[in-house]
This record gives structure tokens, C-alpha cells and sequence, in this order.
């Protein structure tokens, strides 16, 4: 579910394969009208039939609003979203979206390492080209499973680009599992590392990293899923209060507050359900926060000040909530 400002309609443009088991679609603002802004690291959800938001990074490089470009993997796991784009969007079909968010922004730094797992490419390529037109020293690591066909081949071979891009087939050992790059076993105060792939692959570089003495702050990173969440974790149950009223509703351990608040007919924003997209973000009031979300950042979290309602719960008896 999710609040209806800010939805855009759009059509399909086009669909191309991109890479073994992937495929670009562009998408343009209905009426000719034009998209809003974005910078690298912005993803929007697209509205899936019977099936709800999914997001998507936004992989184009999109200065003028005259369309946004998403790259989408055919899932082994899908929950639905990825065999629906796969196996039934057309050119011309309608679709809504919703405005561009950012969760992932790119950090000012006087270097940058890139490291991209497999789809998580698709930030990141984005970021490389940001990064090359301000002429700021680069590498972009990309790990893939198989080298002949990986996704954006033509605009990582660019010259721009491909004098700083490494591909690292895993089929050859070529992983940070079994190959560390120089440039991480250096640790530099003006380089900033961002990341997007799986949880292992995520898992990995922070390893290294702190194998190299790395500072944490200098690492970012978008997961495609949240490992901080615990299905079998034995919850407490706790209150939340709408600052607005004063209206209490209990959490019980195996709800979540967004749950909660849905069942109470509370207008909320909720898309991915599982703390990696940040849609759901909420002032809190009063009380302490348990985060387990992937969104915000641990100064963040510390401050105690925002909760992420599909997923994190309360430390506190009540959390009071800006709503």
C-alpha cells in the first residue's frame, strides 16, 4: 500500500535484453510530460499488477526527465515482480510509478571504489558516469557469473569508463572471496566505497575492509535484501501512539507496526516491506527504536529520531510516532 502523491504514470517506451537473464525497460512520463530529477543511487517503485510495488534502481542517466531506465533480473526466488516484467510487460503498456528516492546517495570524496554484485550494478554504473564527468579518480569493481554476457557492456566500455572498470568473472575464482583488488588493501581517508549486491557479497567486502582498517563510515552500501530480519526471533510485544490523537494499538511480537496501522486504516507509506527501500521512514517522538532496517545509516539509528515501520519495533513499552 502506499499513499497516492507523487504517483506518476507512465508507458513503456521499450524493453531490450540486457545481459544473461536481464532486461532493460525505459519508461516516459504519460502525455509527453516530463519525469522529475534524480541522482545516482535513486530507485522508484513500479506498481505491478495483482502484485504491488517493486523497486528499482534507476540505471540511465536521466538529466533532461524525458525517461527512466530500470534494469530487471528474471529471479530464481521471485516473489512475483520480476516474472511479471519478464514474462508480460510490452512496449506501449501503462504503468504507474512513484517519484524517485534516495537512499543510496553518492557521498563527496576525493576517490571512489564502486563494487557491484551481479544487478547491483545498477546504481552504481550510474554513480561511475556521475563520477567520471567531474573528472573524480575511480575504480568500479563488477563481479559477475559469467563474463560473455553481462549487463551494460556497451556503457562500461566506454572511454570514459572502461580504463577504470574490472569485471571478475566467480566461474574463474575471480571473487573478493579468492581475489582482493590493491586499491582495498590501501585504505585512503579520502575514499569513500559503496556497494550493492547480495548479502554475502556485502558481507565480503566489509570483511575486508575491516581486515584493512578501513573506517565503517566509509563504506555505503544498498543490500537486495534486509538479513536483520529474524522471522523466528522472539519479539516482545509492545504499544505505538499517534502523536496526532493520542490513539494507542498494540504490536503484538508477530505483527509489525506498518500491520498495525494498515488494520487501523492509518495512511501510510509501505512498499518494500522489508527494510532496503526506505518508503516507510517515520519521525519518532518518543521512545527508543529497535532498527532493523538497511536504510538508514547507524548515526541515524543512534539518533533514535526516525523508525522504519515495515520492519524495526521498540526497545520502549511506547513509541510515540509523528503520525
Amino acid at each position: 500500500m502506499m499513499k497516492d502523491a507523487g504517483l506518476i504514470p507512465v508507458t513503456i517506451k521499450s524493453i531490450n535484453p540486457n545481459g544473461t537473464g536481464n532486461i532493460s525497460v525505459q519508461l516516459v512520463a504519460q502525455q509527453g510530460g516530463v519525469l522529475p530529477a534524480y541522482l545516482p543511487g535513486a530507485h522508484i517503485d513500479v506498481f505491478i499488477p495483482e502484485l504491488g510495488p517493486r523497486q528499482y534502481s534507476l540505471c540511465g542517466e536521466n538529466d533532461n526527465g524525458e525517461y527512466y531506465e530500470i534494469c530487471v533480473k528474471l529471479a530464481e526466488n521471485s516473489t512475483g515482480g520480476s516474472h511479471f516484467i519478464h514474462h508480460h510487460f510490452r512496449p506501449s503498456n501503462s504503468l504507474t510509478i512513484s517519484a524517485p528516492r534516495n537512499h543510496f546517495p553518492l557521498p563527496d570524496a576525493g576517490k571512489y571504489l564502486l563494487f557491484a554484485g551481479g544487478i547491483g550494478i545498477t546504481p552504481l554504473l550510474a554513480m561511475a558516469e556521475h563520477i567520471a564527468k567531474q573528472q573524480i579518480e575511480f575504480e568500479l569493481h563488477y563481479s559477475v557469473s559469467d563474463s560473455e554476457h553481462i549487463a551494460f557492456l556497451p556503457r562500461l566500455t566506454t572511454p570514459v569508463l572502461a580504463k577504470n572498470v574490472f569485471i571478475h568473472d566467480s566461474s574463474a575464482n575471480d571473487s573478493l572471496r579468492h581475489n582482493t583488488p590493491l586499491s582495498l588493501c590501501q585504505p585512503d581517508e579520502n575514499t569513500r566505497v559503496l556497494a550493492c549486491g547480495p548479502n554475502g557479497f556485502i558481507q565480503r567486502l566489509e570483511h575486508i575492509m575491516r581486515s584493512h582498517h578501513w573506517q565503517e563510515n566509509q563504506l555505503s552500501f544498498e543490500r537486495f535484501s534486509n538479513a536483520n530480519i529474524d522471522k523466528n526471533a522472539d519479539n516482545q510485544a509492545f504499544h505505538i501512539q499517534l502523536n496526532s490523537t493520542g490513539q494507542r494499538y498494540l504490536v503484538g511480537p508477530k505483527q509489525s507496526i506498518a500491520e498495525v496501522l494498515l488494520s487501523a486504516k492509518v495512511d501510510i507509506m509501505l512498499s518494500c516491506e522489508q527494510g532496503i527501500c526506505g518508503s516507510c521512514i517515520t519521525d519518532v517522538i518518543d521512545g527508543i527504536p529497535d532498527h532493523r532496517d538497511c536504510v538508514l545509516t547507524e548515526e541515524e539509528k543512534a539518533e533514535n529520531t526516525q523508525i522504519t515501520l515495515c520492519c524495526s519495533r521498540s526497545k520502549s513499552p511506547v513509541l510515540v510516532l509523528d503520525l
